[in-house]
């Protein structure tokens, strides 16, 4: 995989030089690079390590620096009202922008500000419909140096035994 946004160090990848992830097995990962005016980075998508004409992936992770993003905040200076009032924004905008990627929202979960040390992380799970599989989706918004990052996990909710624990770790 050649990307301009992630390098492989060992058995990481490096993003960004922002993130540095271990992508779990026993499935195939692709990686794509994502360059944008808003966002910088890359999609991993998960692949079943089977042999279909035309796989399905069944899970991928997003990172991407998305500081040119006048829409997103930079999670290090809200609180826990202003994070209650961009759940609201956040949730009107996905719930409107997913018919035009051919989804629908099926669950909207609320966001929650956590903090760890002197880090504040904005955690989004939802659920969406998706070429007529049930997927969770589970955003984390955070600021790391001087970038706005998203780190976003999804995988079919039919494989969450499977799925749910390798990516979210």
């Amino acid at each position: 995989m050649a990307s301009k946004n992630a390098k492989l160090n060992g058995n990481r990848m490096e993003v960004l030089g922002l993130v540095s992830i271990q992508l779990p097995g026993p499935w195939w990962w692709h990686g794509e690079d994502i360059e944008d005016v808003k966002a910088k980075g890359i999609i991993f998508r998960a692949f079943p390590d089977d042999d279909e004409e035309e796989p399905q992936d069944i899970a991928y992770l997003i990172i991407a620096d998305v500081t040119g993003d006048t829409e997103e905040m930079n999670v290090a200076l809200i609180d826990e009202d202003s994070a209650k009032d961009y759940d609201l924004y956040l949730h009107k905008e996905i719930k409107n922008k997913l018919p035009d990627e051919g989804m629908e929202l099926i669950e909207w979960m609320s966001s929650e500000l956590n903090e760890v040390e002197d880090l504040k992380i904005l955690v989004t799970p939802y659920i969406v419909h998706d070429q007529g599989r049930e997927r969770q989706n589970i955003a984390l918004r955070m600021r790391v140096r001087e970038s706005n990052l998203i780190i976003m996990g999804c995988f079919d909710i039919d494989l969450k035994d499977q799925l749910a624990s390798p990516i979210f770790d």
